[in-house]
């Protein structure tokens, strides 16, 4: 499942980052790495972007790069 798929009542595990190589490397300097928790923190009004709680932090990200984000549901 990837992270565009996640509502915002659920918790998930970054499992891989999927993507060109420049999208993975901004990804991982922004602290999206395997195995830390990701939740979503907020949505714009249409949808794109949102905004997620990854480990300790808020990014914003694009349905597109989110797209390239596998992630495991967390019970």
């Amino acid at each position: 499942m990837t992270l565009t798929k996640l509502s915002c009542k659920q918790k998930a595990k970054i499992i891989a980052l999927t993507g060109p190589e420049p999208l993975r490397q901004r990804l991982v300097a922004l602290g999206v790495l395997r195995g830390f928790p990701v939740s979503v923190a907020a949505t714009s009004l249409l949808g794109n972007p949102r905004t997620y709680f990854i480990g300790k932090q808020q990014i914003c990200l694009r349905n597109k790069e989110a797209g390239y984000i596998e992630v495991e549901l967390q019970l």
